[in-house]
């Protein structure tokens, strides 16, 4: 099955649904994202006049070499063959290293997919453990609730490289089978371990 890798995140409201998207553009940020420099402008003839300040640039963090990344993001759609689906796969900093969106499947299960692999890195463990753990764990619901990034539904997974978490993979997009339907995301969650399965001795 052919794939696109998108290699930026956007938020791109559709005419139907402008004020909600426009809503949620201007309360999320997602992590490390350097927002517009200079609101989006291009510089002056002579910045060092206007004493403009450079954003802060991090440098890389740990995390999946890209070939590596994209390994696990196409065995995970092979795991999922016949479903539409997205891949994210960050680094230890919780940035994206790849989105990976099927032919067909709708570009939103990357967002989806970036935070549960994002909530996977945050607390350490698979999204389904995260979940299950905010019902008896009113701080670890309301972290969640309060945080745009955070998503405890099943599909992310960290990355784990002896005992160092280098980032995290989230899968979104599966059809749940009849009997996940008390947890929809289980299915996607397979995906994304047959993802790090197919990588098992290249991440180091």
């Amino acid at each position: 099955m052919k794939a696109l890798p998108l290699l930026a995140a956007a938020l791109i409201a559709s005419p139907g649904s402008a004020p909600a998207q426009t809503a949620a553009a201007a309360t999320t940020a997602f992590p490390g994202d350097l927002g517009r420099p200079f609101d989006g402008l291009p510089l002056p003839p002579n910045p060092a006049e206007h004493h403009l300040p450079w954003p802060s640039m991090p440098g890389p963090a740990r995390g999946p070499s890209m070939a590596v990344a994209m390994l696990m993001a196409q065995g995970a759609v092979a795991a999922c063959t016949g479903q539409h689906i997205g891949v994210s796969v960050i680094d230890a900093s919780g940035l994206p290293k790849l989105y990976y969106i099927t032919d067909g499947a709708p570009g939103y299960h990357a967002y989806t997919g970036f935070r549960k692999a994002y909530t996977a890195l945050t607390f350490r463990m698979p999204t389904s453990s995260v979940g299950a753990m905010t019902r008896n764990d009113a701080a670890a619901a309301a972290r969640i609730t309060a945080d745009t990034n955070l998503l405890a539904f099943s599909g992310g997974v960290p990355i784990v490289v002896g005992n160092e978490v280098i980032g995290a993979i989230g899968v979104s997009g599966v059809e749940p089978r009849p009997g996940d339907r008390s947890d929809p995301g289980l299915g996607d969650e397979r995906c994304a371990r047959a993802g790090l399965d197919k990588v098992k001795g290249l991440l180091g």
